[in-house]
């Protein structure tokens, strides 16, 4: 089977204003500490053209999505072909279509000039198709090695503070010229950087690639949605971001180590929809109650001077009853959402796609390399006890209860037959 890779990478930072996501409330950026990237990556087997495609954005929701496939359609990449992620930094822009999609008034809350907005998109599409195209151009063999290893403790369980679950997958590609390139993927969630902060950022995974040697190195982001950085980052500054970056870094060529160059093998896949339940809404009355409770509470803490930690998770409970009473404003009338998903096997390692921030606890096989926030932004993506809980990553959810488990088993499904 005849294979070539190419890659490539360009700069997609926002001009000064555009909104940064992951926090609630508006966020204009006052600049950038360090660049934005758009990096493409695009395997051809036999003729026919896959593009796997990360951007340094908080999400990529499913119109964004589909407006990028029809971009790169002629460079001869399909949508069946095609995995369009973010990184989810919380000091980048949400990757959105503003007002587009089931989802799209609720994932576009917080930006003001939507004009604005949509007009960085066009240009983030636009540079999407150029890098892909760059990265078509510079195809030709190649020969890859993968590693495996256990994640450095970047971050844990974001309630609890208990170890994260996951693992550290790695590939290192050399083409025949000489051309290398780093592929890898763990779970985290960026927010070493703090609400307050208004410069763009990759925050410490926008880090990790100048301690790789140079080589251009793509995050793929894994299961997150119950990890945090909040009890492993030792302070919310750039400084804390390139001390984790330097830590991530390390154990990704510590995984690679004596790791040797092989022939690739050929890729197997299938791209496809999953249908999933949505969670009833609250009326807006009872929505507004919830809010003000959790709200009356946080207050208390805070006039008691309870510690930050605790007073942390109890402003949580107030962003998630906020996010549920614009749910129940804004989300339509539909009883269902069918998820964008993806499964294939590459050099002996399962992928799947998520258009969403899965609990770990929904994939706890580490041999199963799930990429998040690809091809579609369906909000967290919990385990039941999550809901039982009721955890701000429940109140945040648009699936009902269960449902996650029931993508997971229907992916497992999937796997098992390529």
């Amino acid at each position: 089977m005849k294979m070539r890779l190419g890659f490539a990478q360009g700069d997609m930072t926002p001009p000064v204003g555009i909104e940064l996501g992951g926090y609630a409330g508006y966020r204009p950026n006052e600049g950038f500490h360090d660049p934005l990237h758009c990096k493409a990556v695009v395997l051809e087997q036999d003729g026919v053209r896959y593009a796997l495609v990360t951007l340094d954005l908080l999400c990529v929701d499913e119109p964004l999505y589909l407006a990028a496939a029809a971009a790169v359609a002629e460079l001869g990449i399909t949508r069946q072909r095609l995995i369009v992620c973010a990184i989810h930094s919380h000091a980048a822009p949400l990757g959105v279509l503003p007002g587009e999609g089931i989802l799209g008034e609720l994932n576009c809350t917080d930006i003001r000039d939507r004009v604005r907005f949509r007009e960085y998109m066009d240009r983030v599409v636009r540079i999407l198709t150029e890098t892909c195209r760059r990265a078509v151009e510079g195809l030709e063999p190649f020969r890859v090695a993968v590693g495996r290893g256990p994640v450095p403790p970047l971050g844990s369980e974001r309630h609890t503070g208990a170890s994260a679950g996951g693992s550290l997958t790695a590939l290192r590609f050399r083409t025949d010229s000489g051309r290398e390139l780093l592929l890898y993927s763990f779970p985290c969630h960026p927010t070493v950087l703090p609400p307050a902060n208004l410069q763009c950022s990759g925050d410490f995974v926008g880090c990790i690639p100048k301690y790789l040697d140079g080589k251009m190195a793509v995050f793929c982001n894994g299961a997150a949605g119950d990890i945090s950085t909040r009890f492993t980052r030792r302070e919310a500054t750039f400084a804390e971001c390139d001390r984790m970056g330097q830590m991530a870094a390390q154990a990704i060529r510590a995984c690679l180590k004596d790791r040797p160059l092989r022939a690739p093998e050929p890729l197997r896949g299938i791209q496809t929809g999953i249908s999933l339940k949505l969670r009833g809404t609250d009326a807006p009355d009872v929505a507004e109650a919830r809010l003000a409770s959790a709200t009356e509470v946080w207050e208390a803490a805070a006039t008691a001077g309870e510690e930050p930690g605790k007073l942390r998770l109890l402003r949580s409970k107030v962003e998630g009853a906020w996010v549920n009473l614009e749910f129940a404003r804004k989300l339509p009338p539909v009883e269902a959402l069918t998820l964008p998903v993806t499964a294939f096997r590459f050099m002996g390692v399962n992928v799947v796609t998520i258009p969403g921030e899965l609990y770990s606890t929904l994939l706890p096989d580490t041999e199963t390399v799930a990429i998040c926030y690809a091809n579609g932004y369906d909000r967290y993506i919990g385990d039941r006890g999550a809901y039982d809980r009721g955890d701000y990553e429940a109140l945040a959810a648009v699936l009902a209860p269960g449902e996650g488990e029931t993508l997971c088993r229907r992916l497992k499904e999937i796997l098992a037959s390529i």
